[in-house]
Order: C-alpha cells, then structure tokens, then sequence
C-alpha cells in the first residue's frame, strides 16, 4: 500500500467512522458491517429494512447467530426498485428480477446469482 492510497483509506475512515448498530437508521444506505468473527470485513454490502439487515449481494437475509458488533454507511442509498427487489430474493429466492415492475429474466449463461443492469441498453 502506497503513502497515498494509505492517506486515502485515513480520511476516508475520518469520514465516515464505525457506528454502533443500535443507531443504525432504516433509510436504504448501503452500509459495510464489522462482524465478530471479522471474516468478511469490507467485502461484503448490507442495508436494513423493518428492523432486519440484509446482504445486496447475492441477496440473503443476515442470520440471527451473525453478531454485528459495528456499521459503517458508504455514502450511496438503493433506489426502491433495488431494495425491494433484493428484500424478495432474500425471503422468496427466485431466478427472476423485477424492476419497475418491468420483467427481467436471467440470461441463459449464468446459473447462479445475477444483477440485472442499471439502465437500458447497458450489459
């Protein structure tokens, strides 16, 4: 790591400190958690919704033995579409994403989890 990129991390850590989860606010920013067992640390992106946190990526509803010890918002908030779209394939699971209520389907060659583009015509 550069003296640079080192700097970077520093204000951006300045910027947004770690939070406790009991003042975590249910408006749809996409935060990174700071686990007990600190495995995935920063690689991985939550929100909360109606009191539960859940993961955007694959989507899948935090379990109850995970023990989140801090928070720590990344400045972006899900549109709606999103939020509820990843709050459905938590809870129900499915091979399909909705969006606007426009249909999208899964392209054929992924088998596993996909993220349907953020615009028209973008792949």
């Amino acid at each position: 790591m550069t003296i640079d990129e080192r700097r970077a991390r520093e204000k951006s850590e300045k910027e947004n400190p770690w939070r406790p989860v009991r003042e975590a606010v249910e408006d749809g920013m996409i935060c990174e958690m700071r686990l007990s067992n600190l495995t995935t640390l920063g690689f991985q992106r939550f929100f909360r919704h109606l009191g539960r946190w859940y993961r955007i990526d694959p989507p899948s509803l935090m379990a109850n033995y995970w023990d989140v010890m801090e928070y720590r918002p990344i400045g972006i908030k899900l549109s709606k579409h999103r939020m509820a779209n990843a709050i459905w394939l938590a809870e129900e699971g499915g091979a399909y994403e909705y969006r606007g209520g426009k249909f999208l389907p899964k392209p054929k060659p992924y088998k596993n989890y996909w993220r349907a583009p953020d615009k028209e015509g973008d792949e």
